[in-house]
């Protein structure tokens, strides 16, 4: 064999060897990538979860608030109703 080829076979096993050391590589690599994508997914879905919690318990505190006061203009109004109403019946008898 001449000097060329053996350095053609020497440097394409070379070559081979770049190829499996990055499949192994990449083998080594691909659960711990795995493993950081599933933490931050857990982390985004706790920090999710939590603001969702926050406007439900703000949506809720509103509708509380908008609820006591639509009771208690109803009361006013019909205390107003009643006044006036009785206002009439003293006016016309």
């Amino acid at each position: 064999m001449e000097s060329k080829q053996k350095m053609a076979i020497a440097g394409s096993g070379l070559v081979l060897a770049g190829f499996g050391l990055g499949i192994v590589g990449a083998a080594l690599i691909v659960p711990a990538v795995f493993e950081w994508t599933v933490r931050l997914v857990e982390k985004g879905t706790d920090g999710l979860a939590a603001k969702v919690e926050g406007a439900s318990k703000s949506v809720g505190t509103a509708a509380g608030t908008l609820q006591r006061s639509f009771n208690e203009a109803k009361r006013a109004g019909v205390a107003e109703f009643k006044r006036s109403h009785s206002n009439e019946r003293g006016v016309a008898g």
